[in-house]
């Protein structure tokens, strides 16, 4: 496993050595070739603040105030922001930490804007890369709005508990590959379809590769 500190020799090395196991044209999955560009990314970052300091954080700073409208955006939708920033920053550099801040969940709860608000983070998807989450306990959403999530392929964790979504909203599952978790109760998808939807996802979370780095 590839641990700080490390210089940009050994980044590289690390990702050559992963890539040819991890791509699809190699015998890999797309989500592990995914997770793989993920911590390369996040290792380019160490490095870049590790050698410039002034310069990273320049460069952050435009894609923090972007995630800070959007937050404020989604607040006004009644929408409940989770967030989080890299974890070796959080632990090494405090407070610049806040700078690589990233929106991870949004839980909007019985709410008639819930189609509204979708379409706000499909226009926003640059600059949520980062979501994981969406959960729409109660709320009025359409399938169609349900299926515009498919822009979100690193989202693992979709609730539609409680919402009028019918089957048609279950392509979801095989839109986004990532997708380990999927709240159908309370809704009108039928009993078969919600088991075969349990079986599709356990099936993907015992499929799901190890870290890219381990």
């Amino acid at each position: 496993m590839l641990s700080p500190p490390y210089a940009e020799e050994d980044v590289k090395a690390a990702y050559r050595a992963k890539v040819k196991t991890a791509h699809p044209d190699h015998g890999g999955s797309a989500e592990a070739f995914r997770a793989l560009q993920a911590a390369f990314e996040q290792a380019q970052q160490y490095v870049n603040f590790r050698s410039d300091r002034r310069h990273w954080i320049a460069h952050q700073m435009e894609g923090y105030l972007e995630v800070q409208e959007v937050t404020e955006r989604l607040e006004e939708f009644g929408v409940e922001v989770t967030s989080d920033a890299i974890d070796w920053l959080k632990k090494s550099f405090g407070d610049f930490a806040q700078l690589t801040e990233n929106i991870t969940g949004v839980r909007l709860v019985g709410s008639q804007r819930a189609d509204a608000m979708i379409q706000y983070l499909v226009s926003q998807a640059d600059v949520l890369g980062g979501l994981a989450r969406v959960e729409l306990p109660g709320c009025q959403v359409s399938d169609q709005a349900v299926l515009a999530l498919e822009v979100f392929q690193h989202m693992k964790h979709l609730d539609l508990s409680g919402t009028p979504v019918t089957k048609d909203a279950t392509w979801i599952v095989d839109a986004v590959l990532g997708l380990e978790s999927l709240n159908l109760e309370g809704t009108r998808v039928g009993w078969w379809m919600k088991r075969k939807v349990r079986a599709v996802l356990s099936k993907r979370r015992d499929a799901r590769p190890l870290s890219p780095f381990q």
